[in-house]
């Protein structure tokens, strides 16, 4: 059985083609991911309805007033709410954390599969230049 070397150099850059051509793709893809992140604030904001305290108000039969934006955060294990105004509109950009953690999540799998690519294209060049070395 001899071996055809070059049908072997066909196959190898072949191979190399692909997996640069997967390698970009990657890139795009990471690169897509990043612009999504990007200027995004993760907030967690719920709207409240309350009441007033008056004792002769609607609100104390059940008709709450609102409702109105509270800022929720955690400092210390304690939930601390702040309210935001009966005018505030979400900032551009705003989204939920939950979204947030989500493309984040996207984000670094994007880069996971892209390190890995890489890695791969790194042992394909030290295989071929211990290959042209051996074959000196």
């Amino acid at each position: 059985m001899s071996l055809d070397l070059g049908q072997e150099r066909t196959r190898a850059v072949r191979a190399l083609d692909n997996l640069l051509e997967r390698i970009e793709e990657a890139q795009r893809d990471l690169e897509a991911a990043q612009a999504r992140l990007e200027g995004l604030l993760p907030l967690r904001v719920v709207w409240k309805k309350k009441t007033c305290g008056k004792a002769q108000c609607r609100c104390t039969r059940g008709a709450l007033h609102g409702p109105y934006p509270y800022l929720i955060e955690h400092k210390e294990g304690k939930k601390l709410e702040h309210y935001l105004g009966k005018g505030w509109s979400p900032p551009e950009g705003m989204v939920a954390p939950e979204r947030y953690r989500a493309l984040m999540a996207d984000f670094r799998a994007k880069r996971k599969r892209l390190e890995g690519l890489l890695e791969r294209l790194d042992r394909a060049v030290e295989v071929m230049q211990w290959e042209r070395k051996s074959a000196s």
